[in-house]
């Protein structure tokens, strides 16, 4: 019975120790959070080298089209598809029957007119002679000067008659106007052929040195070259593999259009490439990269780490006393996964890598021990 009229004061006892202690407790400040572990990289100002890679054509410094300037049955090709030629090589022969013809009639007619013409000139001497003795008249001895320029210019025009018709004939034998490799036959053995729109045969290009065609956005015109065409004719390109590497191969920029062009928002430039292995084809796509100024003075952090505000970008950096402090940054460019800075860091600033979703200002911050290789 003693025992069970205790119970209420032991618990009355209990409660009064328990408000005790929060009492106690009220007055304590509330606990410091640990620092964040922290990635860092050391910021570091240096030069840093601009370029643009780019989608590029490749051509022939000379591609020429080989056409027939006569109408004719095409009688014998003669090349092979795609060999090498030099100038002035017999490539096609055109049926000559027409056209060896017409040079027999128009040697024919200017022999005729040669004729006349002596025969004029003759009678325009005589009568010359005859006036002078007053044996003629004035009037017939003119007549017969005249009739001699007249007689001459029928034979002048028989004998261009004669250069005409010969030079049909030549053009019956169709040759290699420059050396090159040839492309695919368009009309076969055979076919009747005529100037004009189907007068195509083949054609000739040069590939021992290629032109490589692209074009630059205004922007990275304005990054690369400040606008100055001089810098860029004087700009290294590459051309670059499959596997993005740099080819053995030296270019030189030999064209900068003086204007953007409009359908495309580009500057088209062109470089010049020695190609004596035949590594690049006329007609192939390829990738170039275009070397601009270099920035003097970039800091290079990983995208990311920048930050935006409404005052603008910034990043956060490891302060005196390892806490985190904000540096407002200003952006030149992002390059893929790098974002490069043209102002807000200063070398040997340690810069925040990752959980800056945690990072406030102020917030104690730990480097965070490099990974163990």
């Amino acid at each position: 019975m003693i025992v069970c009229k205790s119970r209420p004061v032991e618990a009355l006892l209990l409660g009064l120790g328990l408000l005790g202690l929060v009492a106690c407790g009220e007055g304590q400040p509330p606990a410091t959070p640990p620092p964040l572990p922290v990635g860092l990289l050391t910021a570091q100002v240096q030069p840093y080298p601009q370029d643009a890679e780019l989608t590029a054509q490749v051509e022939g410094t000379r591609e020429v089209e080989v056409r027939a300037r006569v109408a004719g049955i095409l009688l014998a090709q003669s090349y092979k598809e795609g060999a090498a030629v030099k100038a002035g090589d017999l490539l096609f022969r055109i049926d000559p029957a027409p056209y060896e013809i017409a040079v027999a009639l128009a040697k024919a007619q200017l022999a005729q007119e040669q004729a006349r013409a002596d025969q004029a000139a003759a009678e325009a001497a005589r009568q010359g002679k005859l006036l002078a003795e007053r044996a003629t008249s004035a009037k017939e001895a003119a007549d017969a000067r005249s009739a001699e320029a007249a007689a001459t210019a029928a034979r002048d025009i028989a004998a261009a008659k004669v250069r005409s018709a010969e030079l049909d004939l030549s053009y019956c034998e169709v040759r290699a106007p420059i050396a090159g490799f040839t492309g695919r036959l368009a009309r076969s053995e055979g076919s009747l052929v005529s100037p004009g729109a189907d007068s195509l045969l083949t054609t000739v290009v040069q590939r021992e040195q290629v032109w490589v065609r692209f074009g630059l956005s205004e922007q990275d015109f304005q990054r690369l070259f400040a606008g100055d065409a001089a810098a860029a004719t004087a700009a290294k390109v590459e051309v670059l593999d499959a596997a993005g590497q740099p080819l053995p191969l030296v270019g030189k920029v030999n064209f900068v259009a003086a204007q953007v062009e409009a359908r495309l928002g580009t500057i088209q430039m062109r470089a010049e490439f020695p190609n004596g292995g035949g590594t690049l084809l006329p007609g192939q796509f390829t990738r170039v990269r275009l070397a601009g100024r270099p920035l003097p003075a970039a800091v290079v952090v990983p995208t990311s780490c920048l930050l935006q505000s409404a005052q603008g970008r910034f990043v956060y950096v490891l302060g005196n006393g390892n806490v985190a402090q904000v540096r407002p940054v200003q952006l030149a460019f992002v390059n893929g996964p790098q974002a490069v800075l043209l102002a807000g860091l200063k070398s040997g600033e340690r810069v925040v890598l990752d959980n800056l979703v945690k990072v406030r200002p102020g917030a104690p911050l730990v480097p965070r021990a490099p990974a163990a290789k």
